[in-house]
């Protein structure tokens, strides 16, 4: 019985970070390069945006900003630790992932 349980979880979680890929139609992705190495692709096109990350991709959507560009995953699920959020201004940016958050991102070529 566990062990079923375990599997439906596992199989819950993985169903969350799989999205319908939108068409990103001729927009190339943007290489963002942040502190302590870490880096991911961002692809913008309307009020979609495709995050690249080393083994997962995530659609989302734009969100209002004060300042810049915000998106954000729209999972319908109210946890703050899963939530995935992209702030952008200029050529600068910052991704949080969960709990964890990357910072100091800038546009590599």
């Amino acid at each position: 019985m566990k062990r079923l349980l375990v599997l439906a979880i596992f199989g819950i979680l993985g169903g969350c970070s799989s999205t319908a890929t939108p068409d990103m139609g001729s927009a190339k992705p943007v290489h963002y390069e942040c502190e302590a190495g870490r880096n991911f692709d961002i692809t913008f096109n309307n009020d979609d945006a495709l995050l690249t990350l080393p083994k997962e991709e995530y659609v989302l959507k734009r969100a209002v900003s004060a300042s810049g560009m915000k998106y954000v995953l729209n999972d319908g699920m109210p946890d703050v630790s899963s939530a995935i959020v992209f702030h952008g201004k200029g050529d600068e940016a910052m991704l949080e992932l969960g709990r964890v958050v990357l910072k100091n991102c800038a546009v590599s070529e």
